[in-house]
């Protein structure tokens, strides 16, 4: 499997991964989205419209919180581009992110989480910003692996599309036609609804499993992103020396 392959796949991790942390959040953190913005302005709206001080202070946190993460993001990868998008700033963010997620579900599990809840808020979504703007940054298949409308109306698209070559066709024909890109957005979709209905399944049964998993994702990733770069580097140098 080629490296391009594998960083696809670790893309729609990614896009997993933020689909759990968003239960976490609407679930453990009262009902706030950490990583689905559109979504928590919408609550945030809501709350403001309802007067409700709690609900706006949780939705508000969960803003500023995304915001300095996408900031953060930019300022560690800078204006650096590579020929995928995929640079040793941009996996140095995702060790940033890993770093918070652990603290995060650290802090979940201990006995001070209720008295936390605002800064884990905060915490939580400084991650998914920085992993929005360096999955941006990336830019596989115009994935974004935290704000799935984009996907979904490529995705629909690209049906529409194959229903309008269908006359001319056969089915066999328009799936390999299909460019990959087309089956990574619908699989982000589907990836991003698998992690919710997975996230929300175990924070009903094992609920301090679930904080786990984004760590494993994201660390998983990050350590992945690492190796290969230290392959590569190695790979360069062997070759000067030859």
């Amino acid at each position: 499997m080629n490296q391009n392959t594998l960083q696809k796949y670790a893309m729609l991790l990614l896009c997993m991964s933020a689909g759990m942390v968003d239960v976490i959040g609407y679930l453990g953190l009262g009902h706030v989205l950490t990583a689905n913005m559109t979504g928590n302005i919408v609550l945030l709206g809501i709350a403001i419209a309802r007067a409700q001080e709690f609900v706006v202070l949780r939705a508000l946190l969960a803003l500023i919180g995304f915001i300095a993460g996408n900031a953060i993001a930019a300022h560690m990868i800078g204006r650096v581009q590579t020929k995928n998008g995929w640079s040793s700033r941009v996996t140095n963010v995702f060790t940033v992110e890993s770093i918070l997620l652990l603290l995060f579900a650290i802090a979940m599990i201990s006995p001070y989480s209720e008295q936390l809840s605002y800064l884990l808020i905060a915490m939580l979504a400084t991650a998914m910003g920085m992993q929005t703007t360096a999955a941006r940054r990336i830019g596989i298949a115009g994935i974004s692996t935290t704000v799935l409308t984009n996907n979904l109306a490529a995705v629909v698209e690209d049906a529409v599309s194959i229903l309008q070559r269908l006359r001319h066709a056969s089915i066999r024909s328009l799936v390999k036609a299909l460019s990959v890109d087309s089956y990574l957005r619908a699989g982000a979709v589907a990836i991003y609804l698998g992690g919710v209905i997975l996230a929300a399944l175990l924070f009903h049964h094992v609920p301090m499993m679930a904080v786990w998993i984004p760590v494993l994702i994201v660390g998983g990733v990050t350590l992945y992103a690492r190796l290969y770069s230290r392959g590569t580097n190695k790979t360069a140098t062997d070759d000067i020396q030859s």
